[in-house]
């Protein structure tokens, strides 16, 4: 067996439940068999542990396609992409991923940047992997239109696979409330929008259709305030339903841009004012900083993680002269709800460096995920003798561990009491 590393990001935060109703009547039942008796004689239920696992870009480039096609079966498979990271997935009780493409069928034909549309064998591979939930708010929503769109909803529900940020219809919400072991998270993303055409909204300069406009958990930043008012609202829906803790995935920033531009920090700002508790940053296919900031909402802290990186992509060194779009982070943040006390805490939050190799066996071209500390603590096991590819990863996790311990608070305890 091989030894995993996480690096270590230590915030802790203490959020009183207010929408719990009465937790004690409403958790001993569930929960009765852990009951421990304590010296008094009083019965006493440990806290319950849940840990959120998230990881940003998930695309397919035309040579990923090729390299996943296998002409013998004429079928596509991408599970070999994930299989050096699987096992960090699994341990999650929920993983979270951006799915930056569309599934819209073999019909449509299968297509790469600028519109995107990969087989569902994909899919295959992210259940497999340990994905539960998948944003499928970006820029490339409405790549193959909006059949397109809702074929991915499709495709990825048909496999136990939860999907935020889209919508069949206006009858379901535009979020989900999901019990993790007995907490209540609610989960949401948005994306950011291209300019508007006149007096239309558009994703990727294609126009959203007005009657499909509802659909898509959007915003525009020429409409900022107001979108943000109608994220408010949706918020306090959740809280409504019964959510003990917010997380918001959301699409924004500059491509390539590692440091954190105004208008991110102006919407986390705003978000945590709401009562977001952990924001889930992509779309700058850069890894961008992990912080704490301070907010009015009950909480008083929200997690920010600005931008996740690249999981899996083609956006190579050779391709944009730029070594940072072949990184990412699995990020960790453990969850604990105190019984007795009637609070959660977001009480540590890890993360595990990666880096997408890409290497040809056998006259073919594979792509590999790789967990960056793994590797070089067992290049063998790895199989990674090259002195340049050995290089390229410790330059990786070099660049993402001096860019996400640069920030001072993340090495803090921080305590928020009731």
């Amino acid at each position: 067996n091989i030894k995993k590393f996480c690096l270590f990001l230590v915030i802790i935060m203490i959020i009183p439940l207010t929408a719990c109703g009465n937790i004690e009547n409403a958790t001993i039942s569930a929960y009765e068999e852990n009951i421990i008796e304590i010296e008094n004689g009083q019965a006493h239920l440990p806290p319950i542990e849940i840990t959120l696992a998230a990881v940003g870009d998930i695309m397919v480039h035309g040579p990923q396609l090729q390299a996943q096609y296998d002409p013998n079966t004429g079928e596509y498979d991408f599970t070999n992409n994930f299989k050096h990271v699987e096992d960090y997935l699994h341990e999650a009780d929920l993983a979270i991923c951006n799915l930056e493409t569309t599934l819209a069928g073999h019909e449509r034909g299968y297509s790469s940047y600028p519109r995107f549309n990969t087989p569902d064998a994909l899919a295959d591979a992210l259940k497999q992997a340990g994905f539960h939930l998948i944003s499928t708010a970006n820029n490339h929503t409405l790549d193959t239109g909006i059949k397109g769109m809702l074929r991915t909803i499709d495709a990825l529900q048909d496999r136990g696979l939860e999907v935020i940020g889209t919508r069949k219809g206006e009858n379901i919400e535009n979020y989900i409330i999901k019990d993790v072991k007995g907490i209540n998270i609610g989960l949401t993303a948005y994306t950011y929008e291209s300019p508007m055409l006149g007096d239309q909204r558009s994703l990727n300069g294609l126009p959203i259709p007005q009657e499909s406009r509802n659909l898509i958990n959007s915003f525009s930043y020429e409409k900022l305030d107001e979108d943000l008012i109608n994220l408010e609202a949706t918020l306090d829906k959740m809280k409504d339903a019964g959510a003990e803790l917010i997380v918001l995935c959301i699409h924004w920033g500059e491509e390539y841009q590692r440091p954190v531009n105004d208008y991110q920090r102006y919407i986390a700002q705003r978000l945590g004012n709401y009562g977001v508790d952990i924001i889930l940053g992509s779309h700058p296919h850069v890894l961008q900083p992990i912080e704490l900031i301070e907010t009015s909402g009950e909480q008083g802290k929200t997690v920010v993680a600005y931008s996740m990186g690249n999981f899996l992509s083609n956006q190579r060194y050779e391709i944009l002269k730029n070594r940072y779009t072949e990184d990412g982070i699995i990020v960790n943040i453990k969850i604990k709800k105190n019984l007795q006390k009637r609070a959660l805490a977001i009480d540590q939050v890890t993360y595990v460096p990666t880096w997408v190799n890409r290497y040809h066996f056998n006259g073919k071209v594979v792509y590999e995920i790789l967990p960056v500390v793994d590797v070089l603590a067992n290049e063998e096991y790895y199989n990674l003798m090259d002195s340049q590819t050995l290089w390229r990863i410790e330059n990786s996790k070099n660049n993402t561990l001096e860019l996400i311990e640069s920030v001072d608070v993340l090495s803090k305890q921080i305590i928020k009491s009731k």
